[in-house]
């Protein structure tokens, strides 16, 4: 049998675990995030600096690897080289 202590025990631990639980740090709704021009804006932006990045590299394979990150970027596939 169990006695009143040791149920008195468990209700106590019940109540301070499910008061002490840390929150969740996300939410599970879609986020909405930035508007599509403020969107194309950033991609914009983002595109201009990879290609400035591709032109300033001196060496021919980063160069190379840097291209087919632009052309993916804006094409959406890889082409084979």
């Amino acid at each position: 049998m169990i006695d009143e202590e040791s149920m008195a025990t468990t209700k106590r631990k019940r109540k301070t675990s499910a008061g002490t639980r840390p929150k969740a740090k996300f939410t599970a709704t879609k986020n909405r995030g930035a508007s599509p021009a403020r969107s194309s804006a950033l991609r914009g932006k983002d595109l201009e600096r990879a290609v400035e990045q591709f032109q300033a590299e001196p060496d021919e394979n980063r160069a190379h690897e840097q291209w087919k990150q632009v052309e993916s970027s804006i094409f959406g596939v890889q082409f084979k080289d």
